[in-house]
């Protein structure tokens, strides 16, 4: 750890918590959902398993779902795509 933020980690969000702000987004007119973490990379995250049923449920919305979750393997970003993410962003730093 070479920076000092004083953000305190929070954990993930509940899979129906999430599910909730996608319906109202839905609701208010959007048509795509991010979802982000602070991971650097997903490694053996058992938080993947929620992040893989919450984007299958929010694709079942008829939302396009964009996920943010650092480095993936290749097994790991097939697997976002079967669930339904149309998209995916990474920094390059």
């Amino acid at each position: 750890q070479h920076h000092k933020t004083f953000v305190k980690p929070t954990p993930t969000m509940k899979i129906d918590d999430v599910l909730e702000a996608a319906k109202r987004a839905k609701d208010a007119g959007s048509t795509r959902f991010c979802m982000g973490s602070a991971w650097r990379e997903v490694g053996n995250k058992h938080a993947f398993k929620r992040v893989l049923e919450m984007v299958r449920e929010i694709n079942g919305m008829g939302m396009e779902v964009c996920t943010t979750l650092g480095m993936l393997t290749p097994e790991q970003a097939k697997q976002l795509k079967e669930a339904g993410l149309t998209a995916y962003n990474h920094n390059l730093d």
